[in-house]
């Protein structure tokens, strides 16, 4: 097996990594929330979209394709920052399926200067490990 693949069958339900359109190098942090044989699904923490990735491959969509390129850990705080982030976009977007005429505060969308600074770190970090 491939050094990429064994790397791509550890992703455990939980865990961050990173994925970039190939079409328009848009950066996907992911989180991961189902992990099957075949398949690892996983929401993009800044929009909440859902992709399904091929575990094998690492990538969603052949003919779009948006290609897995890190797995590597994160330092303790950021990972917690992200995941803080991913709860608030998340409730965000619960509210708004509760009532779809709900429009986030301005406080409410705005980031702190840790999830920018977790932003920032992720972004060198995930270029600096690829898988």
């Amino acid at each position: 097996m491939r050094q990429r693949e064994v790397e791509l069958r550890n992703i455990a339900v939980g865990d961050i990594f990173h994925a970039r359109a190939a079409r328009n190098i848009a950066s996907f942090i992911c989180v991961a929330l189902q992990v099957r044989e075949n398949t690892i699904f996983a929401r993009r923490i800044t929009t909440q979209s859902v992709h399904e990735f091929d575990r094998t491959t690492g990538v969603e969509d052949p003919t779009n394709p948006i290609v897995i390129t890190s797995v590597a850990p994160l330092p303790e705080d950021i990972r917690a920052i992200l995941l803080n982030l991913d709860r608030k976009y998340r409730e965000s977007e619960d509210r708004f399926a509760e009532d779809p005429t709900w429009q986030p505060t301005e406080d409410e969308t705005r980031l702190t200067k840790d999830q920018i600074r977790a932003l920032v770190f992720v972004g060198q970090h995930y270029d600096d490990n690829p898988i």
